[in-house]
């Protein structure tokens, strides 16, 4: 759980030193920079929710090159073996770099921290336990300066116990503001 709380404060503030107010041109365009979504599969599991802070490189025209920062929570069964509400966690978090307009390329990595129960093997009660998975990315993303609909496929393997490798992938569907 320590890390969980040190990958979070570094997430945190790592948007707050990228979040700077960014002039296109001579112009006053206000570009969105967050974006809420839903993901099906990826690497949340079958489903997650997520908030994602864009801060977008200035030294490129219309944030052709951005720096996405993400965060987001699922969850896999609500009860546990004893049938006592104890829900298994999953927690993505990450950094994915785009590049593109509208159409863009997305790569990045991250975390997934899992929370699930299991029986303790000495007395059989329920017991936390707190795992983390290194997940990939790299995916289309289609995705407007100014708010709107976002859309995302990807690849997304997962580094399982930071062990065995598995193949997945995902859909996105969300709103930028």
């Amino acid at each position: 759980m320590h890390l969980f709380f040190k990958s979070l404060s570094f997430l945190c503030l790592t948007v707050l030193f990228f979040n700077t107010p960014i002039e296109v041109f001579s112009q006053s365009k206000k570009i969105s920079k967050n974006t809420i979504y839903v993901e099906g599969a990826g690497v949340g599991g079958y489903g997650s929710i997520n908030y994602e802070r864009i801060c977008f490189l200035p030294t490129h025209s219309i944030s052709k090159i951005g720096i996405a920062f993400r965060l987001g929570a699922s969850t896999y069964y609500l009860n546990d073996y004893t049938n006592t509400f104890n829900p298994q966690l999953i927690f993505p978090i990450g950094v994915h770099l785009l590049y593109g307009k509208n159409s863009k390329i997305e790569v990045g990595a991250g975390q997934t921290i899992t929370s699930f129960i299991q029986a303790n093997t000495h007395n059989f009660q329920p017991e936390r336990d707190i795992n983390n998975h290194t997940y990939f990315v790299v995916g289309y993303r289609y995705q407007k300066d100014e708010s709107g609909l976002m859309f995302r496929v990807a690849y997304t393997p997962l580094l399982i116990f930071n062990k065995y490798y598995k193949r997945w992938g995902g859909i996105a569907v969300g709103y930028t503001f």
